[in-house]
């Protein structure tokens, strides 16, 4: 847990924490107090405190389970409720000491008590000014390309610790409970009812009064209660120990209503929360976000993701082809990615370019330099250049891509493709399936238009050499975008040439329903070579099957350095017929899986395109 962070959560977060925490405590105190005389003895009334500041707790580790589990941790919700966790959960550690502290005094005198206290006052030093400082040094002093041994460890142990230990303490803790000792004709089990209902209806109308303050939606709302009252194993090891004959702080009948308690409330919560909830609905109905509907010499904005050093130059020269002029600027948002391995909550940073100096253990450093040193090279065209960098799971980093550019208002995602090949031989090199993951997620949920680039290696142009770019036009909403693209590339002062190929089906007619109209008009400028001054070329093809179209695409593919295609999902065409049953990545659709196929031995990137769905 980042102690920082809750300097500079919002208030919405910091004010949810702090009631999440207090209202249950005092209202559990409050009723245990004023029912404890008529109903418990002076041994059943010792272990209300412990057992009420237990029921109040909202640990984090617990919260960032549920939010992985559920598949939210980097969502807008997720992040809120894990400020909020992070809030509660450091105001009940303190507390928890504090009554530690007391109950010690109070059983065993005032200086077993100070021991105790000043014991934990010690602890808390050493590892704040002794501990923290050794690793910030460990960490400085390794190598920046060294092996990843902290990564490797806990990649390591995680498997051991989170399928085998953990399931054998929940399973151990669980068999503690005795089902035969609850019976609701004793008073201590329903005093314990009464006190689990009224400490979780206290949590859930502490976090909504806050939450619903602010305006959040009704049901996002009471999904983040739900979250923020989720019993998980945190809690189960505090009953489980609490009730240890050895300890004895709370009896074997509240312990074992206490565990069935954390079953039901672990088993409800998520159907709950899953229900009220969906993560895709932020993004529906979202307005227009792409190029075609953006006006012609109008700012662009683009957002950018890199996963290796490696993405950068291409990705830069995909910036540098399209076009930034003081006429037609670009606005640039770069996200880095880096996977999360060892932490329980996601990071996502800011970084000002402005800033003259930089972390030694920064480690968007080298993407900070080459975006900055880009910026310097066209400042008349880009007006805005900003890098963040998004340390989370990989199964979730597409919320954290989505995010950014909602938040932003992006018009394209330029995202790399999981494979890279070899600049020595053109062979393939190597495969991440987490890139790929993470391209078919934001392909679904983004609110803007993306874009897939394949990088097969020709990144690097001489600046007085043309870059020849060919666009390979089918028909359908994502070509169209392609070729707005397309269009804005063509640049005759930055002797950026492109090239048209219109594949039409034989035997069809020029026009025969809306989309074909829409094709035919954002054709119209291409086909009267009226486009940055001439320097667009237009070819038309007349293709009878999908066979034919690949062979006329294998003929052209080494003779320029980019092509751009939309990815045409889920469209039937003549122009295609017979390829779909050999395509190998959907996420690139027929044509741009034809064009990254491994059989294919080129330096020609790839760009694939999808409109804004």
């Amino acid at each position: 847990m980042d102690m920082k962070v809750l300097k500079r959560m919002g208030r919405k977060a910091l004010y949810t924490g702090i009631a999440c925490i207090l209202f249950p405590l005092i209202i559990g105190l409050s009723l245990g107090l004023s029912l404890q005389r008529s109903w418990l003895t002076k041994e059943e009334a010792y272990s209300l405190p412990i057992l009420t500041a237990f029921h109040s707790l909202t640990p984090f580790p617990v919260v960032v389970y549920l939010l992985e589990k559920l598949e939210i941790l980097n969502s807008e919700l997720g992040q809120l409720g894990l400020s909020a966790a992070m809030v509660s959960d450091a105001i009940g550690l303190f507390l928890l000491v504090l009554a530690t502290w007391s109950m010690v005094a109070r059983e065993k005198g005032y200086f077993n008590g100070t021991f105790v206290g000043a014991s934990t006052i010690i602890y808390l030093l050493t590892v704040v000014f002794v501990f923290r400082p050794a690793m910030v040094w460990i960490v400085k002093q390794t190598p920046k390309d060294g092996p990843p041994l902290g990564s490797a460890i806990v990649n390591k142990f995680n498997c051991f610790t989170e399928h085998v230990l953990l399931p054998l303490f929940v399973t151990i803790s669980a068999m503690k409970a005795d089902l035969g000792l609850i019976s609701l004709g004793s008073n201590l089990l329903a005093f314990d009812i009464i006190l689990l209902i009224a400490t979780f209806a206290a949590k859930m109308v502490a976090c909504l009064i806050p939450l619903l303050y602010s305006k959040m939606p009704i049901n996002d709302a009471i999904a983040l209660a739900l979250i923020l009252s989720f019993k998980g194993e945190v809690q189960l090891s505090l009953y489980s120990y609490s009730g240890d004959h050895q300890v004895q702080l709370i009896l074997d009948k509240t312990l074992s209503l206490s565990i069935v308690a954390i079953l039901i409330n672990a088993t409800i919560a998520p159907i709950l929360v899953k229900y009220l909830h969906d993560p895709s609905r932020k993004y529906a109905g979202y307005k227009e976000r792409d190029i075609i509907h953006n006006r012609r010499n109008a700012e662009l904005r683009i957002l950018v993701c890199i996963h290796k050093p490696d993405n950068i130059p291409t990705v830069i020269k995909l910036l540098e082809a399209s076009g930034p002029t003081r006429q037609r600027p670009l606005t640039i948002y770069v996200l880095h990615l880096i996977k999360l391995i060892g932490r329980a909550s996601p990071v996502f940073l800011s970084h000002q370019m402005q800033k003259k100096t930089l972390s030694k253990t920064c480690y968007s450093e080298n993407v900070i330099i080459a975006f900055n040193r880009f910026k310097q090279d066209n400042l008349n065209g880009i007006s805005l250049l900003h890098v963040f960098t998004a340390i989370s799971p990989p199964k979730y980093m597409h919320e954290d891509v989505c995010n950014l550019a909602l938040d932003k208002l992006a018009s394209l995602i330029v995202l790399p493709f999981h494979r890279k090949w070899s600049q020595l031989d053109g062979f393939v090199e190597s495969e991440d399936c987490a890139i790929r993951t993470l391209n078919c997620g934001v392909l679904e949920l983004a609110p803007c238009s993306v874009g897939i680039l394949v990088d097969r290696g020709r990144s690097t142009i001489p600046a007085d050499s043309s870059y020849s770019v060919a666009m390979i036009f089918l028909g359908g909403s994502d070509d169209q975008e392609a070729l707005t693209l397309a269009k804005r590339m063509a640049n005759d002062m930055m002797n950026i040439n492109l090239t048209v190929v219109h594949f039409v089906a034989s035997g069809s007619e020029e026009i025969i329903d809306w989309g074909d109209l829409l094709d035919q008009q954002v054709l119209k400028d291409v086909k009267l070579n009226n486009v940055s001054g001439g320097c667009v070329t237009y070819i038309e093809e007349m293709v009878e099957d999908g066979p034919q179209t690949a062979l006329l695409i294998h003929s052209m593919i080494d003779e320029y350095d980019l092509i751009i295609v939309g990815r045409r999902h889920n469209i039937v065409s003549p122009q295609t017929s017979g390829l779909a049953e050999w395509i190998e990545f959907p996420e690139l659709g027929i044509v741009g899986d034809l064009l990254a196929s491994s059989d294919n031995n080129t330096r020609t990137s790839v760009l694939v395109v999808q409109q804004q769905q």
